[in-house]
């Protein structure tokens, strides 16, 4: 697709959205995370609290903040330098908190991956045929960054429902999902990314996914997103579940 396209793609979104042609040049806004966002509101018309794993620069919680400006943002990110960055972009807007340390299966400290393209960054490693197919993806450093189980997460404020719990952390949503068993009980909704072919080195796939979080009490609702490869390859997408009503 050409830069022109793009562009007109781009306007497109935040015109639909509601949001006007300003948020285009405000830092950290997202034309993906505006839409998956704006998708999951015609699944969910309110929310009083998200928690926002894998936040990266905040394009996620910019975009949460405009669709549902009530609600109590939790912002986790575990890179240092984009932290930095996620704070800055968020300042301004009070209902959002911020929380340096990634989110597992575990407490103490985890062997991350800062890759060069920070949203390709993951406790796992990028697959040959992510970087086959997103070469700006291929360099990566190891860091050691702190880990939390959201089950031992506490938030100043009680998390009440209507609650989603947003995942966007490149192939570890199940062991957050594992370290989230308590705090399940409290979640309405699910939003994760999940890979359709091998982006990261032992990820868990889509039938995988799927049937877990089933296995947890939720059923699936809709696609909100999606990445293509150039040859409209779908490699990943984003997916909302709900818990099951009795």
């Amino acid at each position: 697709m050409s830069i022109i396209f793009k562009i007109a793609d781009s306007v497109k979104v935040f015109l639909t959205s509601g949001r006007g042609f300003t948020p285009l040049w405000e830092k950290g806004a997202s034309v993906a995370s505006t839409l998956i966002v704006h998708n999951c509101r015609h699944y969910i018309p309110s929310l009083s609290v998200i928690l926002d794993v894998g936040a990266n620069q905040g394009q996620f919680a910019l975009a949460a903040n405009h669709f549902y400006p009530e609600a109590a943002i939790h912002s986790f990110e575990p890179l240092p330098e984009v932290f930095s960055i996620l704070q800055r972009n968020t300042r301004r807007l009070p209902l959002i908190n911020t929380y340096n340390f990634a989110l597992g299966n575990s407490t103490g400290t985890l062997a991350f991956n800062s890759n060069a393209y920070s949203h390709a960054s993951s406790a796992l490693h990028v697959s040959v045929l992510q970087k086959n197919m997103l070469p700006q993806t291929a360099t990566s450093n190891e860091i050691q960054v702190q880990v939390k189980r959201l089950d031992d997460f506490r938030p100043s404020s009680p998390l009440v429902a209507p609650l989603l719990l947003k995942m966007d952390v490149q192939g570890f949503e199940k062991e957050v999902l594992k370290g989230a068993v308590n705090t399940l009980r409290q979640i309405d909704y699910l939003l994760f990314e999940t890979s359709f072919v091998q982006m990261y080195e032992g990820e868990p796939l889509f039938d995988e996914m799927h049937n877990f979080v089933k296995d947890l009490g939720f059923e699936f609702i809709a696609p909100v997103g999606f990445l293509q490869s150039e040859k409209l390859q779908i490699l990943q997408m984003d997916l909302l579940y709900k818990r099951k009503t009795v």
